[in-house]
This record gives C-alpha cells, structure tokens and sequence, in this order.
C-alpha cells in the first residue's frame, strides 16, 4: 500500500474542505487559534517578566552578594543583649580589616521614603547612606557624574548621586542635572552623578512601578550625622570573591561580628541563595500553571472540532455511500477526514502563532520593563504548535471512524 500517496491524497481532498466552508472551517479552528495564542502569549510574557526578576537580581549583587541584619539576640543571653553596641560603622572597619574574602563592603543607613523638592516641584523617593564600595555591589550604571568617593565620606559631602524616577519628575527628565541641587528633608545637596534608568524609554510614558528607579544615595556619614546623630547603620552589603568561599567567608563575617558585638549574637548573615531557589520555583509555578490553563483551552478547541467534524460526516453521508460505491476503500475515507481534521488543526495552529506574536508585541509596548519580553518564544511556539497538531490528530480519529465504518448501501439510502 501506498502509505505516503494516500496520505497526501487525503490532505488534498481535506484543504479543498476546508477552502469551500471557509466560515465553517475557521469556526471549528477559532479554538486552536486561541489556545495557541493563549499558550505563546501567556508563557512568553511571564518569562519575560521573571527576565525582569532575574536582571533585577544579578543587578543587586546576584548569588555573591551577602547581608548582614540586626536580629533579636538568642533567649540564653536576652538578660546582657544590652551591652551589645549593635550594628554600627566598626562593624565595617572590622569586616575590611580581618576578611580579605570579602571584595567589596558597604554599610547601608537607610533613610526610606522621603520627599524630594526642586524647581518648585515634590516626588517621594528612597534615600540610603552608603560608601563607594556599594557601586560594586549594586552595580548601578551611571550616565553623568560620578559615585560617592572616599573623600566624601571622610569630609561627610552634602553630595547625591540621583535615580532615574526623581530626575524625571523633578527635572522633567533633563539628560544632564549634574551640578544642580535637591533639597531632603530640609537638607539641600548637590548633584553629582546620575544614575541610568533601567529598561527601554518611551517618550510620554511615565512609569510608577519601578521600584529600582527610586534609591538614591548620599555618603553613609553624611546620613549617620544628619539624621542619625549616631554612628549606627541599618545593614551591611558584602559581595564575595566567589561561591566556593562564601562559607568561609560566612563563618568570618560571625565571627568578626561577635567580637565587635561583645559575644552577643544579634545579628544575622543572610545570603541571596534562597531567592535565587525561589524565583527559579516561582518560573517553574508559572510555566506549568499557564501552560495547563492554555493547554485546557487548546483540549476544548479540539473538542470544537471533533463536533464539526461529525457534523461533516453527517451532511456527506451520500457522499460518502457514492465514493465507496465506486471502490472507495474504508481506509480512504479514514484519511480523508483524518487529513481533514489535522490540516483544520495545523492551520489554526499557524493562525494562532502569529497572532501570539501580535499580542507579545502589544505586551512589550505596555507593560513596564516589557523589551524582555521575546516575539518569538521559539521553544513555546514549537510545543504549542506541536500540542495542537497532536490535538486535532485525536479529535479527528471518531469522526473518521465513524465516516469509514458507513455501510454503502445505507449511506446511498440517506436522505
């Protein structure tokens, strides 16, 4: 038998079906055209996003970095955990002194949310004490200026290194505004570096979720003797030389730490290897959550075409008795509406990629941050396509059976 000749055979007969109900045919598609797109989009937007994540997290140090917090001292010396002196900027010149395993420290006084006032204009922004080191750390990009250097922090400068979202809204976006002054919490600073937004401009289009854009930074002494009166910090920020020696360099940090802190442990070291665990579930949660919603739609496509398709076969049964009458075989009939069902399900597919692709593209253009996001998701686009192959493959299979298992004498009698 001529396995490759009746196929095609049939696939022929099934596209000029296909072409003369065209309405009819892109009905029983419209279910597969969706779920493709369901299926591309969805996916392709959350990998987009969790792209985001991931940038954002290799932005802020990545697996090296490593925190050290206050923490509330074990019960066992509750009754001394005041002779502690907590955290505080020895803890810093400790740490740089007796760790070499650590490349870059930096303490962070963390002055939260504050308004910022200039050319007669006021916007909310995050404002942190820090020393040069965090640059390394942080790994903010600068497109004017300069960082914070250690003569700042020795002669406590009134200086700013500025975000992106306060020169947008105070400075109406100006490409240079080095040199210019800001005034927080009634303390007035000069501009000396500009930090690059993130993420792909549009003109008009002001973005408010991007919580990245808003730190802005001073010199860590100059926040401990303006608003803190003290020389405490809030945290410390420490990027490893490597992952291999990140345990020692834990067991170091805590030990250091202890004896600046007089045996109290009221602190703790917290390392970015859990989150990393965690966003790469969160990917994981949200691949297969999507894909099975988009992969229930495609089942009801399939199930929409299963329904036209015996619709078919009721309206050809004439048709049918006539073509077994002349020597049809059953087996033809079987491919003929098999290919019938497959190429409805093929087409639709296609349909329903390059819609995805529309939609991907919208999605770039209003989401935040949306240029992560890929127009052509092409592992998602093989598996959607291939799922939905396979999709009108099986809705195909009864209706062909059915359609091959008609007695001619009877399908001649119908009427």
């Amino acid at each position: 038998m001529n396995y490759i000749g009746d196929i095609y055979t049939g696939a022929s007969n099934g596209l000029r079906e296909v072409w003369s109900n065209k309405l009819r045919s892109l009905l029983s598609m419209s279910g597969i055209i969706l779920g493709v797109a369901a299926l591309v989009a969805m996916v392709g937007i959350v990998q987009g996003m969790l792209n985001n994540m991931r940038a954002s997290f290799e932005r802020s140090g990545g697996v090296l970095k490593l925190e050290v917090h206050p923490s509330e001292a074990p019960e066992s010396q509750q009754h001394i955990a005041g002779i502690s002196p907590g955290m505080t900027w020895r803890d810093i010149s400790a740490i740089r002194k007796a760790i070499p395993l650590a490349d870059f420290v930096s303490p962070v006084v963390d002055m939260r949310w504050e308004r910022f006032i200039a050319n007669g204009r006021r916007e909310g922004g995050l404002l942190q004490g820090v020393t040069p080191d965090y640059a390394n750390i942080k790994k903010n990009e600068l497109i004017n200026g300069r960082f914070i250097s250690d003569y700042d922090i020795e002669v406590k400068s009134p200086v700013i290194v500025i975000g992106p979202h306060i020169v947008k809204e105070l400075y109406e976006g100006e490409p240079n505004v080095i040199g210019k002054q800001v005034r927080v919490k009634g303390q007035v600073y000069t501009i000396i570096g500009q930090i690059k937004p993130v993420g792909r401009a549009r003109p008009g289009v002001r973005n408010k979720f991007n919580y990245e854009a808003r730190f802005n930074y001073i010199p860590a002494t100059t926040a401990m003797s303006r608003y803190k009166g003290n020389d405490e910090i809030n945290h410390i920020e420490i990027l490893a030389s490597n992952r291999q020696t990140m345990p020692d360099l834990i067991e170091q940090i805590e030990n250091t730490l202890i004896q600046t802190h007089r045996g109290i442990l009221d602190f703790e070291v917290r390392t970015q290897e859990e989150q990393m665990a965690e966003l790469e579930k969160l990917e994981k949660s949200f691949t297969y959550s999507l894909g099975g919603i988009a992969g229930i739609s495609l089942l009801v496509g399939g199930i929409g075409i299963m329904n036209v398709m015996l619709a078919s076969v009721s309206e050809r049964i004439r048709e049918i008795g006539v073509r077994k009458a002349i020597g049809a075989r059953s087996y033809d009939i079987f491919i003929q509406f098999l290919a019938e069902a497959v190429v409805i399900s093929i087409l639709g597919g296609l349909l329903g990629l390059f819609l995805s692709i529309g939609l991907l593209s919208m999605a770039r253009d209003l989401i935040p941050e949306g240029e992560n996001i890929s127009l052509i998701p092409i592992s998602v686009m093989i598996y959607g396509f291939l799922f939905s192959s396979f999709i009108g493959l099986a809705s195909g299979v009864y209706p062909a059976l059915r359609a091959s298992r008609l007695d001619p004498i009877d399908a001649l009698r119908y009427d």
